[in-house]
């Protein structure tokens, strides 16, 4: 049996980038936009309005949107993108193909792969890492031509500040002065998914940090909002493919590396054994 390479888990409150090896096909339901570039072989993948499995070692996804992949045995770096959709507008005008919610083959993929096994083999800091990222995810013209709706960007921010009072909708539109329909439909507009979707999606970002650095699945998701270990599984398996089990599992060799305030502060890495 060949043992699973170990895996590599960067989290800023803006990007989360995932270095691993999946051994089996998986539906996920993408909660944020995604990047997926494979170290190896192309992943093969299938997503709504497609009507065959393509292959490809580069991938971009819509928030929202489920899709079927198999990686075979690749390194996959899975980088979910900034929840403004910033990052996935500026990507998509860098894709080849196009279908539905699903674009492939970045015109530069050599690039992007290069860069992406660098991260990995050398194991870099999150300082090092973020700088990375931004020179191949941010292009100043597009993103000043992105319009971002401030108040969808405040309400982002109300729900990372209070994880822990669990603000309702009305209290989110009343802080940005809108009633509850309009900020339904300005946040779904600006960011892809519902706003108990990215509540989920961002409680998960927080289950894993905990997890990461010593505290066990029930402390973790307790403090991240959920209401129980169980419907914390649940989210995780919807929203990745996977049980925290499994990804946090001893055999999995899991670094995690943060930055201790800010996504530009210097780092610390957490081994999950």
């Amino acid at each position: 049996m060949t043992l699973a390479p170990p895996s590599l888990l960067y989290l800023w409150p803006k990007r989360t980038l995932y270095f691993g090896a999946v051994y089996e096909p998986r539906e996920l339901s993408q909660a944020a936009a995604t990047l997926l570039v494979s170290l190896g072989e192309p992943i093969r993948f299938v997503a709504k309005g497609m009507s065959a499995p393509v292959a490809s070692n580069s991938i971009l996804l819509q928030a929202g949107v489920r899709v079927w992949a198999d990686s075979g045995n690749a390194m996959i770096a899975n980088c979910y993108l900034d929840a403004l959709g910033i990052d996935y507008h500026n990507l998509s005008a860098l894709m080849t193909h196009q279908k539905g919610g699903a674009a492939w083959q970045l015109k530069e993929e050599a690039q992007y792969i290069e860069a992406f096994s660098s991260i990995y083999d050398q194991q870099q800091g999150s300082e090092d890492t973020w700088q990375v990222l931004d020179q191949l995810l941010m292009n100043n013209d597009l993103s000043a031509a992105y319009p971002v709706d401030a108040r969808v960007e405040e309400v982002l921010e109300l729900i990372r500040r209070t994880v822990d009072d669990n603000l309702s909708v009305e209290e989110l539109a009343d802080a940005v002065c809108l009633s509850v329909p309009r900020l339904v439909e300005v946040f779904k507009k600006q960011t892809g998914i519902p706003i108990r979707r990215y509540r989920l999606w961002h409680r998960l970002y927080v289950t894993a940090l905990r997890m990461g650095c010593g505290e066990n699945l029930t402390e973790a998701a307790l403090a991240a909002g959920f209401t129980d270990s169980a419907h914390c599984s649940h989210t995780f398996r919807a929203m990745l493919g996977m049980p925290p089990s499994q990804i946090f599992s001893p055999t999995n060799k899991m670094r995690i590396v943060t930055p201790q305030t800010h996504r530009d502060a210097p780092s610390m890495a957490c081994d999950v054994a």
